[in-house]
């Protein structure tokens, strides 16, 4: 389905491996979006090792899901009023806990989800496309070696910065990353679908990005 207004705050769903940071950076880079990443902030706290940083580092490590406490910690400390900007959601909320937390935000700064869109990708297709992703440490821009190759090889195309395997993309973290998926954000989704219908669309995650990426595009409009 097309819409014809560009909504002007989303929520991007989508099991890990999905594409859904990939495609939440394009949308950001045409359409001007404000990304609000809680997986990148989680990174850059690990990197600054701060006290929070130090908390939340065994989570990532092992695939589960950070406490709601702690990323509530984070959303304060990053999420500022977004004025003129777009505000672009990329991994929040990702349990039903953090579905009121995200409604606290909406109130105190002034604004509303007005998109949520999902990128429809099977387990299985999911599992295989992350044993090939690359992210770079520095700015956390994200490639694949076979679907989003960088320009120069193990090398971030904004920065040149040597890229890494993320340490939770080991087998037996991605396939328990699925689980807590399926576990956790599919009943958000549900609870979208029947709260407000109308603001929830889905792409088909499992073609190419660049086909996935033109029909997110059709669905919010642009």
């Amino acid at each position: 389905m097309v819409h014809s207004t560009i909504p002007d705050h989303i929520v991007v769903f989508g099991r890990p491996g999905s594409g859904k940071s990939s495609l939440a950076e394009r949308l950001g880079t045409d359409f001007g979006y404000h990304l609000v990443r809680t997986g990148e902030m989680l990174r850059e706290a690990i990197r600054r090792n701060d006290f929070l940083g130090k908390r939340v580092e065994c989570h990532l490590a092992k695939g589960d899901l950070v406490p709601d406490g702690l990323i509530f910690e984070l959303l304060e400390i990053n999420l500022k009023s977004p004025g003129s900007n777009r505000l672009l959601f990329d991994g929040f909320p990702r349990t039903m806990g953090q579905v009121p937390l995200l409604e606290q935000f909406e109130n105190r700064l002034h604004f509303k989800i007005d998109c949520y869109l999902e990128i429809d990708v099977s387990r299985e297709e999911a599992v295989a496309r992350m044993t090939g992703r690359r992210i770079c440490p520095k700015c956390g821009a994200t490639y694949h070696l076979i679907a989003r190759p960088p320009k120069v090889a193990e090398t971030c195309d904004l920065d040149g910065t040597h890229l890494e395997k993320r340490p939770d993309d080991t087998t037996e973290v991605v396939q328990f990353r699925q689980q807590v998926y399926d576990e956790h954000a599919v009943p958000i989704l549900k609870y979208y679908q029947e709260k407000c219908p109308e603001l929830c669309r889905k792409v088909n995650g499992n073609q190419p990005f660049d086909a996935v990426y033109t029909e997110a595009r059709a669905a919010i409009g642009g």
